[in-house]
């Protein structure tokens, strides 16, 4: 009976009953965000769009206005579990409409692949970006999102073999194969790295090869949108409280792991490991709880992320 015209489950019996009371016990993480779900930048020419800092310095050195336009950049590889990892990259958005005029170094710069850069008037063309209605300066893709980038923001990779959700606060642009929720809620951070989300999106997403003995999920919207996200109760005191110490225990995770990757001896990094280890498993409790797993059915779960 689960082997529908959608998609072929082909997981044990036990496995899929708490997979349905899982699904039950939640709202669609799309209706959860209210559909503020959004992929990265695609540029369609990265060697002229993303630039270092050497670069960026003397853009803003010849033109001052040219910071306007210069944003830092993440890409999915950069994005771990409550951290992520800076890479000295940024990216020129130069968004539909701009006045590039206004914009001297810019232009200049994004001039020297011109011929690369304009729209390809066929698709045979040898030289140019996608058929599309853009000038040869502009950010291939519409992205009328862009707000959401320079605003607080969970962010995640778009394939990976395990969970990595992190928060950001400090107005990375993401490039396409990153992806971000438009809010900076700690109890769904909390859930989204937690082991009850993996074993959701493992039933829900379709295993993208395996690495390092692990399969890896695509986190694309189609398969994310469906995930289960717990609402809270507001008028029930105990689940309030629980939520509550979902969001403050992922805020602690994101002090730890910072202050891990600035640890500068052996003994402070394991005391680092040990207290984040910890805290995980805190948060994975309360999220079982909050699901209503019972203990078989919680050993289900972790038998199927191992």
């Amino acid at each position: 009976s689960r082997l529908s015209p959608d998609a072929w489950s082909l997981k044990s019996d036990e496995e899929a009953a708490v997979f349905a009371k899982v699904m039950e016990a939640g709202e669609p993480l799309g209706d959860h965000v209210e559909r503020k779900f959004f992929r990265g930048v695609t540029s369609g020419l990265n060697q002229a769009f993303v630039i270092d800092t050497e670069t960026k310095r003397r853009l803003i050195a010849e033109h001052a206005r040219s910071a306007d336009l210069i944003h830092p950049l993440l890409a999915g590889e950069d994005v771990r579990r409550y951290i992520h990892h800076d890479t000295g990259l940024w990216l020129i958005f130069t968004r539909r409409g701009i006045d590039i005029d206004k914009y001297p170094a810019i232009r200049a710069h994004l001039s020297q692949w011109k011929e690369d850069l304009a729209p390809k008037k066929d698709k045979g063309a040898k030289r140019g970006r996608k058929p599309g209605r853009y000038q040869w300066y502009e950010i291939q893709d519409d992205v009328a999102y862009y707000p959401v980038f320079e605003g607080p923001k969970i962010i995640f990779p778009d394939i990976c073999k395990g969970p990595r959700f992190t928060l950001d606060n400090d107005g990375h642009y993401l490039a396409n194969t990153a992806y971000c929720l438009g809010t900076n809620d700690r109890y769904l951070l909390g859930i989204l790295n937690s082991r009850l989300f993996w074993f959701a999106i493992s039933n829900l997403s379709i295993p993208f090869g395996i690495r390092a003995g692990k399969y890896r999920y695509r986190l694309i919207y189609q398969y994310m949108e469906k995930v289960p996200i717990r609402p809270i109760n507001p008028g029930n005191p105990a689940d309030k409280a629980c939520g509550a110490q979902v969001a403050q225990l992922a805020e602690q995770m994101l002090t730890l792991h910072q202050r891990l990757s600035t640890a500068k001896t052996p003994q402070e990094k394991t005391a680092l490991e040990r207290q984040i280890a910890a805290t995980d498993s805190q948060i994975d409790r309360l999220v079982y709880d909050l699901y209503g797993l019972t203990g078989e059915e919680i050993k289900i779960v972790e038998g199927a992320n191992s």
